[in-house]
């Protein structure tokens, strides 16, 4: 009787911790972002994915065909992590909006954040009003290759609201929009070092139109 009891009670107990890690797993845990998600999975409720300690979630977008619109998510350097919206070599030719949001890992914290655009055409001019946390990227006008930089006082932010708005008048195109998000590699990290290397993140654009051609 002891022996079927004492059993009973073990597999009582490791189900118990099974469970316990598997809950405790999924509310702690997102899938890992895979290099390009069509648009249609990352506005399906409750999506979200990490690239390295960057949790990205609550997409939203309008203007963009989730069927044919694409995700890319990438890092641009051991410090710099890009999101993009493209076509997947097709053209947005309407008004575009695509929001998101990105949370860093607790050791971490983002310094600065920008967006810039590849468009097909110099003229008419699109543009594009970003604001991250609420703060507009300037200038607001961003022609082919254009960026506009916002920056976060030191220590940096834990998250970042990116809510993008383009203008894409007739005539104009519009082939990707991409944000970047600058981090620290832990709190305390001295600033001048971090902000240093986030100069060579604005190469990044062109590295994203590197990775779709």
């Amino acid at each position: 009787m002891n022996g079927g009891f004492e059993k009973k009670a073990l597999r009582i107990g490791l189900g118990g911790i099974a469970a316990t890690l598997l809950m405790a797993g999924g509310h702690a845990y997102a899938a890992a972002c895979t290099t390009s998600l069509p648009l249609s999975t990352v506005l399906a409720a409750g999506f979200s994915c990490t690239l390295g300690d960057s949790t990205f979630s609550g997409f939203t977008a309008s203007g963009a065909d989730p069927s044919t619109a694409v995700v890319e998510f990438f890092p641009v350097n051991s410090m710099q992590n890009a999101v993009t919206l493209g076509r997947d070599g097709g053209m947005f030719t309407g008004p575009l909006t695509f929001n998101f949001m990105v949370t860093e890992a607790a050791t971490h914290s983002i310094l600065a954040a920008s967006v810039g655009i590849d468009v097909a055409t110099a003229m008419p001019a699109t543009t594009t009003v970003t604001m991250f946390n609420g703060l507009a990227t300037t200038p607001a006008t961003l022609s082919n290759s254009g960026t506009g930089l916002v920056n976060f006082s030191w220590p940096g932010v834990s998250s970042v609201a990116a809510d993008n708005s383009v203008t894409i008048p007739k005539g104009a195109f519009v082939s990707s929009l991409t944000d970047f998000f600058s981090e620290t590699t832990e709190h305390g990290v001295p600033e001048p070092a971090s902000l240093s290397l986030f100069g060579l993140g604005l190469l990044g654009l062109g590295l994203a139109r590197r990775r779709r051609s």
